[in-house]
């Protein structure tokens, strides 16, 4: 069984650092924790921790887990564990959970993250995620689309998705019906194990039939060998959410190693819709639909300029579809 833990305070005690360019570039945040025993299998909504509540929908489908304002909720997945059908509702003021997973043969699917990520701290991620060598895992049917909460000049420091680059991730990982939208600082970052033992290193990462929108810096970004993005629609609908060093909010960006994009719809046209041009990235766009600028080295196949941005079937459109598995 999936580890809840929750805390007050959230600390930085390594920021990782991708490129030593900027600070959207830098990653990891760490938190102190306490420990608490969660009551599995619970009838009804029990008090955990400082506050921390958990309890089964009425409809008895899925767990809801609230995080009071002001506090951070940090979830661990390991080896073989599989976290799965739960509400995690952060709709309070200054609220925050975070999913940290490792090993391999790990599971996280059916979770719906409910209300604006409430962190403030540079290098806060609400999933980071990775798995060992040889191993896979999978992040299937999650729902982040309410995004962050953000200052009057609409910024803010959280990211959605940090693919470790610390431990460093170099299994197999693969993104399945994912929604993640309005994050300040990448939506799927997943190009840093690329760079851990230099260019060329870390495990795949598969993303498929997933929805990426308005993300800052980039809605997704891949670096590893075998990483592709397939059968997704990435747009920018107009969300004003960006990270102080932005606005930029690229569809697509590649680094380190090449990278290949199949049957997607990418609908960005203020910004890049495909980057590959860093460090040594490179693109390949196939049959796909792709209306805005391209930059770096991009090679396209099969390419048009008329994308379909409707949120691809299967992928959660709330939190509560998530976490009932519809």
């Amino acid at each position: 069984m999936a580890r809840d833990e929750t805390t007050r305070e959230r600390t930085e005690s390594e920021r990782g650092n991708e490129t030593n360019r900027n600070p959207s570039e830098r990653s990891e945040n760490t938190v102190s924790r306490r420990s608490y025993l969660r009551l599995a299998g619970a009838a009804t909504a029990a008090a955990v921790g400082a506050n921390v509540t958990t309890g089964l929908s009425d409809a008895g489908q899925y767990e809801t887990i609230t995080v009071p304002a002001g506090e951070t909720k940090a979830i661990t997945v390991g080896d073989g564990e599989t976290f799965e059908n739960k509400l995690i509702d952060q709709s309070a003021e200054g609220a925050a959970a975070k999913i940290d997973a490792s090993g391999s043969d790990w599971t996280i699917r059916n979770v719906g993250f409910k209300g604006k990520c409430g962190a403030s701290s540079f290098g806060f991620f609400s999933l980071i995620p990775s798995v060992s060598s040889g191993g896979k895992a999978v992040v299937e049917n999650v729902y982040m689309g309410d995004g962050v909460e953000t200052n009057s000049a609409n910024e803010a420091e959280p990211g959605a998705v940090w693919v470790n680059a610390n431990n460093p991730h170099e299994g197999e990982l693969t993104f399945r019906h994912c929604n993640i939208q309005k994050y300040a600082n990448n939506g799927l970052y997943a190009s840093g194990p690329g760079a851990k033992h230099g260019a060329g290193a870390g495990g795949p990462v598969k993303v498929e039939s997933c929805y990426c929108a308005s993300n800052d810096i980039a809605n997704v970004r891949l670096g590893t060998p075998g990483s592709y993005v397939k059968d997704s629609v990435i747009e920018n609908n107009g969300v004003d959410v960006h990270h102080s060093n932005g606005p930029n909010k690229r569809g697509i960006w590649g680094w380190y190693v090449p990278i290949t994009v199949k049957n997607c719809d990418v609908n960005v046209t203020e910004y890049e819709a495909v980057n590959g041009g860093f460090h040594g990235g490179k693109v390949a766009v196939k049959n796909s639909e792709v209306k805005g600028p391209t930059s770096g080295s991009v090679s396209t196949t099969g390419v048009s300029s008329s994308p379909k941005t409707k949120i691809p079937k299967k992928v959660p459109q709330s939190a509560e579809q998530a976490a009932n598995g519809k």
